[in-house]
């Protein structure tokens, strides 16, 4: 039997312009327009691998200015950029831009439609413990 630990996360994004986008996480799912900063707040249980997705989607090849920026990521009021640091992007270019790297490490900034993605595991703060290199942990 897997024990199933409690979660709660808070997503600040940060718009460029008015970016359409989808911020998924387990069963819950979010889609609109962003006109000014947004937190999402979500409180779940899980027994093993929580994921997080922020979607930026809808912009057009030709819009150099539309963006999304995730401004923080806070486990139970706590918030470190290496929590953002931890996920990873996965742009999709124009095709004017072949020669793109087709994923982004550590990045909070999602210029172009593509998805951000941060895995993590639970107990959530074993996890922060890890990413935050804090030191040994003793199982």
């Amino acid at each position: 039997m897997d024990i199933e630990y409690p979660v709660k996360l808070k997503l600040t994004l940060d718009p460029v312009e008015h970016p359409w986008i989808t911020v998924k996480l387990g069963k819950y799912s979010v889609t609109q327009q962003l006109t000014a900063v947004t937190d999402f707040d979500f409180e779940f249980v899980t027994a093993d691998q929580a994921i997080l997705t922020v979607e930026h989607h809808d912009k057009s090849d030709q819009d150099p200015n539309t963006a999304v920026i995730i401004q923080s990521i806070e486990f139970y009021g706590i918030s470190d950029p290496r929590f953002i640091w931890a996920g990873m992007y996965y742009p999709k270019y124009p095709t004017h831009y072949p020669d793109q790297k087709s994923k982004l490490p550590g990045q909070g900034y999602l210029g172009w439609n593509g998805v951000y993605v941060l895995k993590f595991q639970v107990p959530v703060f074993t996890w922060m413990h890890q990413i935050k290199s804090l030191g040994w942990l003793y199982q």
